[in-house]
């Protein structure tokens, strides 16, 4: 059974998401580091877990290509 995951990218670096996700678990597999300043979060979290997550880090999200609009 393989379990699907996903990417959040944060403007923040790795060292700074761990402190921030210290005491949570939101199904966070991995956090790596995807730059100066950028890390990306590799995670299993849905629902809930999910907005959670996101909320976490609502200030350093990173803003999609597709979001962007025209």
């Amino acid at each position: 059974m393989t379990t699907k995951t996903d990417r959040l990218y944060v403007d923040v670096g790795a060292s700074q998401v761990r402190r921030r996700l210290k005491g949570h678990g939101f199904g966070v597999r991995r956090v790596e580091t995807a730059g100066k300043y950028s890390a990306v979060i590799t995670h299993t979290a849905t629902g809930e877990h999910l907005r959670q997550l996101q909320s976490l880090f609502q200030d350093v999200i990173e803003a999609k290509a597709d979001d962007a609009g025209p």
